[in-house]
């Protein structure tokens, strides 16, 4: 028999006879074994950690499991009698527990527990709650102040081990819990958190902004173990959103206190948990950032160049201003003009490796997302990577968020990208924390030889940027919307030819290149407020150029995440940078609008036409956010294709 442990506790109540039926088609929640031994189920009523299997929500429990805690079976008592005694011991209790899975021979599982340790009822219990577990945290447990301990959440450092919560890089914890006596204190909100295979135990990354609000005694519907020092509590999931709202309407407190030593955690130091290098690194603040964001696209467009590469400086913002606010970046245009180089130059201006800057080229016999993941191989049991070397850069960037990754698709449209990328469109547009890319089942994961190698999901982290370089011609596909939707789509100017006779080489530039960037470093660029920074106008030309494209055909539109998606281009415009936010917003109504602007004639002549066109009607009404220069030039050129062709590729 083959058994599989998890290492996190979670919340169980003695199921009902009628939730047993409807979970497991059996009648009895309580039943005598082969073994004479009483043998239950437990439901779970708290929420369970992502990889887990959704439809597990009964657990066997033995009767022995409750010895400890003071239960005596009467084995001369009759079948009821016996039931009905271990029902009244249960009833006022709950169960904290590990999860076990066991596989028989015949490939049967069975569920059961394991540290099983039993709570009271609150006389407020009710059977319809669910509950989320938090994080605890005190001076006790982390030998830190609670001063010191949020200096180290806002630093990103890490605060120690958590015992019995997920691990996995897909579960981080919204909220974490300071908790001071008996008053309590709610920290958050957090979006991911480092690889807790790092010897600091958890760190938590909010791209929010940390914020804090004070609990007091806590006086919500709440379970613990009857220690003196709790790592988790279990929270009423009604609780637990109202604290989420609570912090959403705080505004996070500026950190601007710089430390030149902060004390570790004296059970880190005594177990040599991290090394001095790790805690250098740890102790970075914004002086330690290579570059400000300006001094690093000047260093951007020295790297270009050297390279011999002549874009202008716009392009250059607009390149950059898309890949940090954005999941998927698409570089188009005819071939031979150094899409591929731009990528290679901005991976050099990062300092990233080999490793860290990544071209997978796209091949025209790829049908499905095997071609760029790998499949299981059944008959030796083994999960067997593509030869992309995707799914190994994927697994190193889980394994260490602090270091960036790019991952360039080269020539992305020689297959048809909705097929061999599907599962990356599904997930990139969720939170960090919840792009969880699926390889097999886990119900095999413990038949999988190389299942601790390549595990059944990765975390596809906010620390990897995904680009794309694609041609236009008559040998390649064009994208379908539910691509357009999710990527800036950038045509590059190439520059004029004279420019390739002045090529001098920076030699500040090419030292510069030795700089690294980690993925800290990276996010400091980044703007990740949640809030809508549009203006009233802006919003209502977007509003009005919707119901325009809606009126000639339905499959046109502007959906609500093109809106979030323009807003958060706007907001990430580096400062002072030589991009106007009217060149801006020109720019994103070509990137992310008029992309989608294909079909015939019929469909698309009221909407293109380049000088009595709905749209170039509509643009001119809005003159004051936009010159949208290139907007026109794209209607021209639309126009003249109609005009040609009858139609819009």
């Amino acid at each position: 028999m083959i058994k599989k442990y998890w290492d996190f506790d979670l919340l169980g109540v003695l199921a009902s006879k009628e939730e047993v039926y409807q979970m497991a088609n059996t009648y009895k929640n309580v039943i005598i074994n082969k073994q004479n031994y009483l043998q239950f189920y437990i439901k779970i009523i708290s929420e369970t950690p992502e990889s887990f299997p959704r439809n597990q929500q009964l657990f066997t429990c033995y009767s022995t499991e409750l010895e400890k805690y003071g239960f005596e079976e009467n084995f001369y008592e009759n079948e009821n009698e016996r039931i009905l005694q271990l029902e009244n011991f249960l009833s006022e209790s709950l169960l904290i527990f590990k999860p076990l899975r066991k596989l028989k021979s015949n490939h049967e599982e069975i569920f059961a527990v394991s540290d099983i340790r039993l709570i009271p009822k609150l006389e407020i219990y009710d059977n319809s709650q669910k509950f989320k577990q938090i994080p605890v945290f005190s001076s006790m447990s982390t030998k830190l102040t609670r001063d010191e301990f949020y200096e180290f959440l806002v630093q990103g450092k890490y605060l120690g081990d958590v015992s019995g919560i997920s691990t996995e890089i897909i579960d981080t914890p919204s909220i974490i819990v300071w908790k001071e006596n008996s008053d309590f204190e709610a920290f958050g909100l957090f979006s991911s958190h480092g690889d807790y295979t790092h010897k600091g135990g958890l760190s938590l990354i909010s791209d929010i902004g940390v914020r804090y609000v004070k609990l007091g005694n806590l006086n919500y519907n709440y379970y613990c173990e009857d220690s003196k020092e709790d790592s988790f509590i279990f929270i009423d999931l009604e609780a637990y959103t109202k604290i989420e709202e609570d912090l959403e309407g705080i505004t996070p407190l500026p950190y601007e206190k710089k430390i030149e030593k902060i004390k570790l955690p004296e059970r880190i130091l005594e177990n040599k948990m991290i090394n001095n290098d790790q805690f250098d690194k740890d102790l970075m603040n914004e002086e330690d950032v290579p570059f400000k964001e300006n001094e690093f696209l000047e260093h951007f467009t020295t790297v270009t160049h050297d390279m011999g590469l002549y874009y202008s400086e716009k392009d250059l913002l607009n390149f950059h201003t898309s890949v940090k606010s954005n999941t998927l970046t698409i570089l188009a245009g005819m071939s031979g003009t150094g899409k591929s180089k731009i990528v290679q130059a901005y991976g050099k201006a990062l300092g990233l490796d080999h490793t860290q800057l990544v071209f997978i080229p796209v091949r025209p016999s790829w049908t499905d997302d095997t071609d760029l993941l790998g499949y299981v191989d059944t008959k030796n049991m083994l999960y067997r990577p593509s030869d992309t070397y995707l799914i190994d850069t994927l697994f190193a960037a889980q394994n260490d968020r602090n270091k960036l990754y790019i991952v360039c698709f080269d020539e992305m449209n020689l297959s048809r990208v909705e097929h061999y990328f599907s599962q990356f469109l599904s997930i990139l547009e969720m939170e960090p924390n919840r792009r969880v890319l699926r390889l097999y089942s886990d119900r095999i994961e413990q038949q999988i030889y190389n299942s601790g190698q390549y595990t059944p999901s990765i975390n596809i982290g906010s620390n990897i940027l995904f680009i794309g370089t694609v041609n236009i011609d008559e040998s390649t596909y064009h994208f379908s919307d539910k691509v357009l939707d999710r990527a800036n789509v950038i045509t590059l100017e190439v520059q004029p030819f004279d420019l390739l006779l002045n090529r001098e080489s920076n030699k500040d530039g090419k030292d510069k290149t030795k700089k690294l960037f980690t993925y800290d470093h990276y996010n400091k660029f980044r703007k990740n407020e949640a809030d809508i920074k549009l203006t009233n106008e802006e919003i209502s030309f977007l509003w009005q150029l919707h119901e325009i494209m809606q009126k000639e055909s339905l499959g046109f539109g502007i959906g609500p995440r093109i809106v979030r998606q323009i807003d958060s281009y706007i907001k990430n415009l580096p400062e002072n940078s030589s991009l106007t936010r009217k060149e801006a917003f020109d720019i994103q109504i070509v990137q992310r609008i008029l992309t989608k602007l294909r079909g015939p004639e019929g469909l698309l002549r009221d909407l293109v036409e380049s000088e009595t066109g709905l749209v170039i009607s509509l643009i001119l009404q809005y003159e004051g956010i936009s010159d949208f220069t290139k907007t026109k030039e794209v209607l021209i050129q639309k126009s003249k294709e109609l005009k040609i062709n009858g139609f819009i590729l």
